[in-house]
């Protein structure tokens, strides 16, 4: 599979096919079975996780929630992964994560302590983060499983306008395939341990 900058990409297939797992072994969390996977003509088996983060950024579809973390703490913790953990964001960092926080209307709750949020809005916030890391490549895992079709909308739109205004690769997973695939490029489907 190819995929080019400012594309869209859905994967689909049956609970349990492994959907998750590719993401993993993209990552490089899972090793790989056969075949080598490439960005921006880099083994990404060459490189280590930090590495990995500054190309490639990830939701997943259940991730461990930092309770004393508010929205706007969660966004901007994206762009830590450019600099030394010690490091204060410089005013362009700051003026980019409000930017995102507005445009995934979450501009009411950038204050409030993550598990104050609904499902939908948290799991818009761990979407906010992965957008501040400002990576070549943004992998979602059910990226609209929490939220209503408003807000599914509100999300597919704007996937597929950061692939398409910022030259980067989405490659997402659905349930809702069938809303997801009029915002996506290409569709794989996972079946059988194989990808069509």
């Amino acid at each position: 599979m190819r995929l080019g900058t400012g594309d869209v990409c859905l994967i689909i297939g049956d609970n349990g096919v492994g959907k998750t797992k590719l993401i993993k072994t993209i990552l490089g969390q899972i090793p790989l079975i056969s075949g080598e996977i490439f960005l921006d003509k880099i083994n990404l088996n060459q490189l280590n996780s930090k590495e990995v983060a500054q190309k490639i950024s990830v939701v997943f579809s259940k991730s461990d929630v930092p309770n004393h973390f508010t929205v706007k703490d969660l966004i901007a913790f994206g762009k830590y992964i450019h600099y030394p953990y010690y490091f204060k964001l410089k005013e362009t960092d700051l003026k980019e994560v409000n930017e995102i926080i507005e445009s995934l209307g979450l501009k009411q709750y950038e204050n409030f302590l993550l598990y104050q949020l609904s499902d939908g809005n948290l799991q818009k916030a761990f979407i906010g983060r992965a957008l501040a890391q400002d990576t070549r490549m943004v992998i979602l895992d059910e990226p609209t499983t929490h939220l209503d079709e408003k807000n599914k909308l509100m999300m597919l739109n704007l996937m597929r306008n950061i692939a398409k205004n910022n030259q980067k690769i989405i490659l997402f997973s659905s349930h809702d395939w069938r809303l997801a695939k009029e915002f996506s490029d290409k569709i794989c489907l996972l079946k059988d341990g194989q990808l069509f």
